[in-house]
């Protein structure tokens, strides 16, 4: 063989082997563009479910706002401009009742008015204080326990237990 042909083989080999791996090239390229695109649809899914759930939560929060300020306004309505904390218990607690007991208890002078002023307050933290009681001024569960005991008068004022 000549050096001519010798050279054009070699030539011949070589364009063969590089078409082939050009032509294979493409294809690795395009399975992998193409898992890439599998995993960015993956992905777009998952942030579609986590926004979708973002809102669900954040319409809950604003209902749940909506609800405390609902609340508070009820709250507000019901005792306007309080200067006393009252918590409610099941089965009375009204400032009325609480007047009531305290006068009976020989703590209140004032008038049986409902009003949560400050002579309520007052006598609110003087029988808590006769009693053993951090004198707060709230009507709690304990004090109301205590309380209690003085709402039908049938205990007496606190000078006659005390006795």
């Amino acid at each position: 063989m000549s050096r001519k042909s010798l050279a054009f083989v070699v030539f011949v080999i070589t364009a063969v082997f590089l078409i082939s791996g050009c032509s294979t090239v493409p294809k690795k390229i395009k399975e992998e563009v193409s898992g890439l695109k599998t995993k960015v649809d993956t992905l777009e899914s998952r942030v579609e479910t986590v926004e979708s759930k973002q809102v669900e939560v954040e319409k809950m929060t604003t209902e749940q706002a909506q609800s405390l300020e609902d609340i508070k306004a009820e709250k507000q309505a019901v005792m306007p401009n309080s200067n006393i904390s009252i918590l409610q218990r099941p089965g009375s607690s009204k400032t009325s009742d609480i007047q009531v007991a305290l006068k009976n208890a020989g703590f209140y002078d004032g008038k049986i008015d409902g009003i949560k002023g400050q002579m309520t307050k007052k006598a609110i933290k003087a029988f808590q204080r006769a009693n053993g009681l951090r004198d707060d001024g709230v009507v709690g569960p304990k004090t109301w326990d205590l309380l209690c005991a003085y709402l039908s008068g049938a205990a007496g004022g606190y000078g006659e237990s005390a006795k």
